[in-house]
């Protein structure tokens, strides 16, 4: 019996550079392939060699009339389709020719299963942000299916879910932040009585780096506000828990209490020691990081690693502040969704390290300045 995979690609740019070698993509015998492509674009150019292929019966063109967004346009190929397996892909993704048989191979082994997650890799890193993106995990975690064999949620530059399974569960077009692959797919695996999605290690495409490589200050701070946002939301709420402060929110808690600090006779030279404790427990926390992942301690590494690291999470302490929401404060989300209302608190060797510099480096500045 044959297999129908509806290839959805949300593009604003119509890159043929990168479309026609998806639309050309080696079909596997007893596999009926539709491809839909929605332009999120209203004045967008066709290329001439995009228009010929969506003269085919299996291409679909489908040009928004108003820009929609990312989460309404991939909603929109989705609802166009109605094969029995959706393959979500990136617009600017390089795949490998037999991205399709390797997953035509996995619905052959597992039929019924939610739906299979691909591998997108990276080029080798070019200069000290790419090398960053890989020390903070922003790069590897689009390679998670060659290191577990299940999971509830991952990238959707190269995702494929089961139709039937999905129902009528779509992306939620209020999240705008880049954290809606998260929440939607990990809705519909609740949705499934917590069903996971299995590994496709041999469905590879390759993704260039953002920009060409340059800093992405914008791209984490949204991830780190998405992450605010989504964590507000039903399932994804059951696993926040609350965590130890990171570097923005001790500085803010140190601004705050300053003032009160300050009326009951508290010299402000100690918040201001406190301050430059954190911060330098921060660098030198990355810079183990750096050398432990990638034996490096290149200054312009480790400031890149502290700079991203940092941006997302003040994006999460704005979500929280511009949101007047208190409970948000210092709340994290276990993005394993292993279990329900974790632990709060937890420990692990990062926190070790920057707690222990901090102590020490506020006990230096204390009795080197006084």
């Amino acid at each position: 019996m044959a297999v129908s995979i509806d290839v959805v690609i949300p593009s604003f740019r119509l890159d043929e550079r990168y479309l026609l070698p998806i639309l050309k993509l080696d079909v596997p015998a007893n596999v009926i392939v539709n491809y839909y492509i929605v332009a999120d674009n209203p004045k967008v150019k066709v290329p001439d060699a995009v228009w010929q292929q969506s003269q085919l019966n299996n291409v679909h063109l489908i040009i928004n009339e108003h820009n929609l967004g990312f989460s309404k346009t991939r909603n929109k190929g989705i609802d166009a389709g109605q094969g029995d397996w959706i393959l979500l892909l990136d617009d600017d993704i390089t795949p490998h020719p037999n991205l399709l048989e390797a997953y035509a191979q996995q619905i052959n082994i597992k039929p019924y299963a939610l739906g299979f997650v691909g591998v997108t890799n990276f080029p080798p890193v070019m200069n000290a942000v790419t090398q960053a993106l890989h020390i903070t995990g922003v790069s590897t975690h689009f390679q998670r299916a060659q290191r577990e064999e299940e999971m509830y949620w991952s990238a959707t530059s190269n995702f494929m879910l089961n139709r039937g399974l999905l129902a009528s569960r779509r992306f939620l077009p209020e999240l705008t932040k880049s954290t809606e692959d998260m929440e939607f797919l990990f809705r519909n695996a609740f949705e499934n009585e917590l069903k996971q999605y299995q590994s496709a290690p041999l469905a590879i495409v390759t993704h260039p780096w953002w920009n060409n490589g340059a800093q992405q200050t914008r791209r984490m701070f949204l991830y780190g506000q998405g992450a605010g946002e989504v964590a507000r939301l039903w399932p994804v709420k059951l696993y926040n828990f609350y965590d130890f402060t990171t570097t923005t929110e001790t500085l803010l808690l140190l601004l705050l209490i300053s003032m009160p600090l300050y009326i009951v006779g508290v010299p402000l030279k100690y918040i201001w020691y406190a301050a430059g404790a954190q911060i330098f427990a921060e660098v030198l926390t990355n810079a183990y990081r750096a050398f432990k992942i990638e034996k490096t301690f290149n200054p312009a590494v480790v400031w890149q690693v502290t700079w991203h690291k940092n941006a997302m999470e003040l994006g999460r302490l704005w979500d929280a502040l511009v949101n007047a929401d208190v409970k948000s404060f210092a709340r994290r989300t276990d993005g394993s969704f292993r279990k329900p209302y974790p632990q709060a608190f937890r420990f692990n060797r990062l926190k070790i390290v920057k707690m222990a510099l901090f102590v020490l480096l506020f006990a230096l500045l204390s009795v080197a300045v006084d």
